[in-house]
């Protein structure tokens, strides 16, 4: 409470903060989708980018470049992380390859170029503040899109419903935990107009520094007397907001949900999630992985090589477990239906000897 003995006629250009802005406020729902968004990219980074032809994995400059330095100042796996970043958040990815053969994900392109029976060319490619002078044709690089419209939709509205929702929310918890005070106004009655003005504009500011700031300090100048009303004086209950996190899992269900991610791999820390594991890696990680070999063996592998067999794969969580399907193995060797080099092509393994080429059938299978 404020209350004066005798009218102070000056008062001091103070900031009434001993710390500034605490902090940015958290978008709930900015949070959902990197949450989303990094589970897809870490996976897909695991992975391993497999150049095959006639049945033999290759070790040369493609395999290199894509499994372990693509550029001069990435790994693999920062590489990927970022592809993946780009395609999810922009709906698009540009990969351009350098004069030295680096690849880089380009920052940010311009790709109004587009045409129905010419190449499409991209301009004002940017990477980490270099821009190419040049323009890169469709056949130059390697363009990944992902349409996804209610991934655009919900990352258009990220910062209006949610971000709106959550400033009200933090606005009602600083007025449940603000300092109020009382202002006696006796010492107004013998005041010029200047010193009416002086007063309200230090009044003004003390406001502007309770209802803004973490903590606020006023200085108790002469004839001036400050008495502190604590909540407790305060009849009003304040409000819950154990809902926050509520809001946050209600986000985090949705990003899923658009993105194809089952909710309890991101909500959930149980080790027993093997079958929702399964139906993640074989579903949506795969279309990332089709998505990207595509566009890989288009760019990478020559027509003619490709009706020859040769194949940019990308093998990771999605590889069938051979432990488990042991079982199915041996009786589809066994009864004559595969070859043994059919079923390590089916396993993501390289082609054994021409002997394995050969239809296997145990006695059992045999005619009597």
């Amino acid at each position: 409470m404020f209350s004066f003995k005798k009218a102070t006629t000056s008062y001091p250009d103070f900031d009434f903060i001993v710390d500034d802005d605490a902090g940015q406020r958290v978008y709930l729902k900015r949070v959902a989708l990197d949450a989303g968004v990094n589970f897809i990219a870490r996976r897909l980074a695991q992975a391993t980018f497999k150049h095959k032809k006639n049945g033999k994995f290759l070790q040369d400059e493609v395999w290199y470049k894509l499994n372990a330095r693509p550029n001069q100042n990435q790994t693999k796996t920062q590489f990927w992380e970022k592809a993946m970043h780009e395609l999810l958040y922009e709906s698009e990815c540009l990969i351009v390859s350098t004069d030295t053969g680096d690849l880089l994900v380009a920052d940010s392109f311009v790709h109004n170029d587009r045409y129905a029976v010419y190449e499409d060319k991209f301009k004002g490619v940017s990477v980490n503040g270099y821009t190419f002078q040049r323009d890169f044709a469709m056949s130059d690089v390697i363009y990944l899109n992902y349409q996804n419209p209610r991934l655009s939709a919900y990352t258009d509205s990220l910062f209006q419903d949610y971000g709106a929702m959550l400033g009200r929310m933090i606005s009602a918890n600083m007025r449940n935990h603000q300092i109020r005070s009382t202002l006696s106004m006796d010492a107004m009655d013998n005041m010029k107009d200047g010193q009416r003005n002086a007063l309200q504009k230090y009044i003004d500011k003390i406001f502007q520094a309770f209802s803004k700031k973490d903590v606020a300090i006023v200085p108790v100048l002469r004839g001036m007397e400050y008495n502190e009303l604590t909540n407790s004086s305060n009849t009003t209950k304040s409000q819950s907001f154990t809902d926050i996190s509520d809001l946050r899992k209600d986000a985090i269900k949705t990003v899923a949900d658009i993105l194809g991610i089952p909710e309890v791999l991101l909500t959930e820390t149980t080790s027993d999630v093997s079958n929702t594991e399964s139906f993640f890696d074989n579903g949506t990680l795969s279309y990332f992985y089709r998505l990207i070999s595509d566009e890989l063996n288009a760019k990478l592998v020559s027509s003619y090589a490709y009706r020859k067999g040769e194949r940019i794969e990308i093998v990771g969580r999605n590889a069938p477990d051979m432990f488990r399907l042991a079982d199915t193995i041996d009786k589809l060797v066994s009864s004559g239906t595969v070859t043994r080099n059919e079923i390590r092509e089916r396993l993501g393994l390289e082609k054994g000897g021409s002997e394995l080429d050969e239809f296997y059938i145990t006695k059992n299978y045999e005619r009597g």
